[in-house]
């Protein structure tokens, strides 16, 4: 299956939240059936770049993947904290 890439901003938070969300939403829509969130550069996440991830999960789910990919200490803190790496696949 060909991965398809998507480098996250340095914030996704409410600011970003939306114009990340419809990016991962055309990549999905365009047929991306293994979406990478590469998080290299990111520095911080808020409550609504989580829900962008979980709603992104949710639509793949069945019918391709999405993995999170090179995710700094600080941003696997968070997702840790709030339980969100037990429903996203990180790699």
């Amino acid at each position: 299956m060909e991965e398809t890439i998507y480098t996250a901003p340095p914030r996704v938070d409410s600011n970003s939240a939306k114009s990340v969300e419809a990016d991962l939403n055309g990549l999905l829509d365009s047929g991306a059936a293994k979406l990478v969130f590469d998080m290299a550069g990111m520095q911080y996440i808020s409550s609504a770049g989580l829900r962008v991830l979980l709603s992104i999960q949710k639509k793949v789910n069945g019918s391709g993947s999405f993995v999170l990919r090179n995710v700094p200490q600080a941003v696997r803190e968070i997702l840790d904290v709030t339980g969100f790496s037990g429903l996203l696949v990180i790699e």
